[in-house]
């Protein structure tokens, strides 16, 4: 028998409303290391939020307004794609790749919220049930976004922007070094500070009035090798995706780098173990 949404569904659920700031939905997503909040108004499901709405808010919308002044109800998506508990996990995964969103709310036939089902929960499915039915090589994606340690922060999102993952790789010539996701780029402190060192210089320069001496901060814009999670996992193309899953799922990590030695292969993330659940019929490679 199919394995069930209700089985592998969270019941506990985060929420906010409509009326809550950004800045509120932020530090939620951030306590909990969560990606998405359904938007409730008492029990009844009106939209979500992600980490994809907070970081596109925040640094393209509406670059000029503190978190705490955005409402989730100008950024939250209202049409949600949701899925009933009754569900087959494969039908989960199928609704997920084909809308590219990383979660369903879990609702009654009334629209009463009663859980959330993540691409995590199905990679944990996958982890659990499908052991030896696929290996990584097999869905790994060979294209992918990469950019350099130099970069500017600001073209990483746009790579972001073009790659359906939303991770870039960063390479140092060749050498993997690190890896950027949008939660890196949601969750970054304002003013701009990483690994504990702010990134701004401050000059003295002379004022007009009365020739007093003032100082200002001028702010450098972050390149890639200021934001990027250092010293990736990796995985190597002949391991058994399944494992793959479970470090995905076990470290809170969402893309594993595909590789032999030191050469970059490719990557693969929840979404490949999506499609594995979507297209396997759980026919066994090997014992």
């Amino acid at each position: 028998m199919a394995s069930r949404v209700v089985s592998y569904m969270t019941r506990e659920v985060y929420t906010v409303t409509p009326d809550n700031t950004v800045a509120h939905a932020r530090k939620l997503m951030l306590t909990h290391d969560i990606s998405r909040l359904p938007v409730v108004e008492g029990t009844m499901l009106k939209g979500i939020i992600t980490i994809t709405d907070i970081a596109d808010a925040l640094v393209r919308k509406y670059p000029n307004r503190p978190a705490n002044s955005i409402l989730v109800s100008e950024i939250m998506t209202r049409d949600v794609v949701t899925i009933e508990g009754t569900k087959s996990v494969k039908t989960a995964a199928s609704l997920m790749l084909k809308h590219n969103i990383g979660g369903l709310p879990v609702v009654a036939p009334d629209g009463t919220l009663e859980g959330i089902i993540t691409r995590t929960d199905l990679t944990r499915y996958f982890s659990e049930k499908m052991k030896g039915v696929s290996l990584v090589k097999e869905y790994m994606r060979e294209v992918y976004a990469k950019a350099r340690k130099e970069h500017s922060i600001f073209y990483v999102l746009r790579l972001m922007e073009i790659d359906a993952t939303g991770k870039v790789l960063i390479l140092d010539g060749d050498r993997l070094v690190g890896v950027i996701t949008k939660r890196d780029i949601a969750f970054l402190a304002t003013p701009i500070s990483m690994h504990g060192t702010p990134k701004y210089v401050k000059i003295k320069k002379p004022l007009v009035y009365k020739d007093r001496i003032g100082s200002t901060r001028i702010y450098l814009v972050p390149l890639a090798k200021d934001v990027m999670t250092p010293n990736p996992i990796t995985v190597e193309p002949e391991e058994d995706l399944a494992r793959a899953a479970e470090v995905m799922v076990r470290e809170g990590i969402g893309v594993l780098p595909v590789v032999n030695g030191e050469k970059v292969l490719g990557v693969v993330t929840k979404i490949e173990v999506l499609q594995a659940i979507v297209s396997s019929r759980r026919v066994r490679r090997r014992l």
